[in-house]
């Protein structure tokens, strides 16, 4: 497990998947996230769960605070011959966004990305008009790299996506200056 001060990142266990299926309904949440929300049963999920237990390289995480269950975060799009990998987070509950459990949660994982497991560069994608997101990955250390141009459908409209990214060696030297 991974602590901080008020969250704590750990393996999403199975008895986890009936509170985010519950958690996960919540389509607004899902649109403000750029996911790409769609009916899932909980059988699927439960599937989903399965297939992930033989991954040789588990990278993702549930989310924890105060006892509660508030979302997951992890890496995907791993290529361990560049050493990059792609940063995801989701907090679907309403009650707690906003309050730096998610600039906290990703702070946890750069953490254990960059000192232990060894990647050099992490990236992400969000909506330009996350603003609030966009200013927690800055936060975080990460730095705008590039924008794509009316490139993801969103809620009904088009909107430009910004491409953001981290090295280690910027992460290792935030972390210096502590």
């Amino acid at each position: 497990m991974l602590r901080g001060e008020r969250v704590t990142l750990r393996p999403i266990e199975r008895e986890d998947l009936p509170r985010l299926y519950e958690l996960r309904r919540n389509v607004d949440l899902h649109l403000l996230a750029n996911d790409r929300w769609h009916p899932r049963s909980l059988a699927k999920m439960e599937h989903d769960f399965e297939k992930k237990l033989d991954e040789d390289d588990p990278s993702w995480f549930a989310v924890e605070a105060e006892g509660s269950l508030l979302g997951t975060t992890g890496l995907h799009t791993l290529n361990r011959w560049a050493g990059t990998a792609a940063l995801g987070i989701t907090l679907y509950d309403r009650e707690r966004l906003g309050r730096g459990y998610g600039r906290e949660a990703v702070g946890l994982l750069l953490d254990w990305a960059f000192r232990l497991q060894n990647w050099r560069r992490i990236w992400l994608e969000v909506l330009a008009t996350n603003e609030r997101a966009v200013r927690s990955y800055q936060a975080c250390g990460f730095v705008v790299e590039g924008r794509l141009r009316s490139h993801d459908y969103h809620d009904g409209a088009y909107h430009d996506v910004l491409l953001m990214g981290i090295l280690r060696h910027e992460w290792e030297a935030a972390q210096a200056r502590r």
